[in-house]
């Protein structure tokens, strides 16, 4: 289609591909399965029903991009966190980038390096980017060098005019966070909840013991400062929210996590407390911890607070912690609720799929697969992945004998997550152990349409003519002979 064409480049010459060379590789096979495959274009074969929906979602958002952009100077689009951005977002944004048809847009991004090896899905991104083309320019920010740090300083205690005065203190400060915007402002917020910072009235100004301070750069790692202030800060009820909140994500429902913290059985290992009010989001809003983004949806105001409200876990009950959250968060929710927080919820409990039970093994097999298909129709193919494996492990190779239907689902979507991923390795290995099996046909057919869509994007053809004839075989059908065709027979044909 016209949409496919426009949102995928190239595949106007590689449907021309196919147009002239199916008849030749095609006529005469006698093959109906061929005849279909003739009878629709490669991109369609290609295209699932969760690839439709990401290419519906890229082409309304590049519309949307190019009526804006047509009607002012200019248009600035940053998105910030991408070491956290996934393979169909990061797409979405070469797709725009590349659309000739987006006038005066310019794209920037900001991302952690450190947290960015060469494997990762955004220098991928990033290296096809250059080859197409793109013009990038890339920028490192780095933290604070030391006048900075002293002219934050002088700032924030509002001693702009006195900067020579806070040169000690501000070195220190440098010393102990290497110039991390972040911990600066936390170490002075510590340093003032212990005192040692401290707002003189009579001269109107902050004072502070450099030695004083230099002894806390010593006994303490900058590192716990965080964890150490929400301990000695927050109530233990907040706590306790921050830690299942923390589980959940950077944004929440508060009522998400007063349903986990409201059981009173299995979350009193969980937690210390059986009960939770609202009092805990007043508390930690008024600390800075959270921000409201809606009635319903909290968010942490820095992706630290985050990380350091999971280290009031204790490490080794972590993962633990997050699988029992899952289960408890499964069994509380309605089928609505559940659906909202299909995700989430499945991904805590796959946190430690061993200490599954036996009896809750083949439903949280279930609920992998049924997160795996909602994944794919929303063209997130490597989360899907990675929900039919842990759905694939639950049930192991008893799941073959036990839940055949199941098994060969899991199998098949996995395989097909994997063809859109380009984990064609992993693709192949399930679609055989799947094809070696002693089942039906009919449950072979996703898997070998998924075979003959892999082949259709390397144009490798006469596999997908062996495997409509062997299927045919398999149904019982008659096959016409595959003999080679005189070439004066497709002359005169043609």
């Amino acid at each position: 289609s016209a949409l496919i064409a426009d949102a995928l480049p190239g595949t106007d010459s590689m449907l021309q591909r196919e147009r002239l060379s199916g008849p030749m590789k095609t006529k005469r096979r006698g093959s109906s399965l061929i005849r279909i495959q003739r009878r629709h274009s490669s991109s369609q074969l290609m295209m699932g029903e969760g690839e439709g929906s990401r290419l519906r979602l890229q082409y309304a958002l590049r519309r949307l991009l190019k009526v804006v952009c047509s009607n002012i100077k200019g248009l600035v689009l940053f998105l910030d966190d991408l070491q956290w951005s996934d393979t169909a977002s990061l797409e979405m944004i070469t797709r725009i980038t590349l659309d000739r048809e987006i006038p005066s847009i310019l794209v920037v991004g900001a991302y952690r390096q450190d947290e960015v090896s060469d494997s990762h899905p955004l220098t991928l991104q990033l290296r096809e980017g250059a080859q197409l083309g793109i013009s990038t320019t890339t920028i490192d920010i780095g933290n604070l060098d030391p006048i900075h740090v002293k002219s934050l300083v002088a700032d924030v205690l509002s001693m702009e005019d006195h900067e020579d005065a806070v040169s000690t203190l501000a070195a220190t400060v440098q010393k102990k966070t290497d110039g991390n915007v972040f911990y600066v402002l936390l170490f002075l917020r510590s340093l003032a909840e212990e005192e040692l910072l401290q707002y003189n009235f009579g001269t109107m100004r902050w004072h502070w013991d450099d030695e004083a301070v230099k002894a806390k750069l010593v006994t303490q790692n900058v590192a716990t400062v965080l964890v150490d202030l929400l301990r000695s800060s927050v109530s233990e009820s907040s706590q306790n929210a921050l830690k299942v909140a923390a589980c959940l994500g950077t944004s929440f429902s508060p009522s998400v996590v007063a349903l986990a913290l409201g059981e009173q059985d299995d979350v009193s290992s969980l937690s210390d407390t059986g009960s939770l009010d609202s009092s805990y989001v007043d508390e930690l809003e008024e600390a800075g911890l959270l921000e409201r983004e809606s009635d319903e949806v909290l968010r942490f105001a820095h992706d630290q607070i985050q990380l350091s409200s999971l280290d009031l876990i204790p490490e080794n009950h972590r993962i633990s912690f997050k699988s029992k959250l899952g289960g408890i968060l499964m069994k509380k929710m309605d089928r609505d609720r559940l659906d909202d927080h299909l995700f989430e919820v499945v991904s805590l409990r796959n946190s430690c799929t061993d200490a599954v039970p036996g009896d809750e093994r083949v439903p949280m097999a279930k609920m992998n697969l049924r997160a795996g298909m909602k994944a794919a129709e929303n063209g997130s193919f490597d989360m899907a992945k990675d929900y039919f494996k842990a759905g694939r492990e639950l049930l192991g190779d008893a799941g073959w004998k036990d839940e055949p239907d199941m098994t060969i689902q899991l199998y098949s979507e996995g395989a097909n997550a994997s063809l859109f991923c380009g984990s064609l390795d992993t693709m192949g290995r399930l679609i055989d152990e799947v094809l070696a099996k002693d089942i039906p046909i009919e449950a072979k057919l996703r898997c070998y349409e998924i075979k003959i869509r892999a082949l259709t994007a390397a144009s490798d053809w006469a596999p997908i003519i062996d495997i409509g004839m062997d299927v045919r075989r398999q149904l019982g059908q008659s096959v016409m002979r595959n003999k080679p065709v005189p070439l004066w027979k497709i002359m005169k044909e043609y």
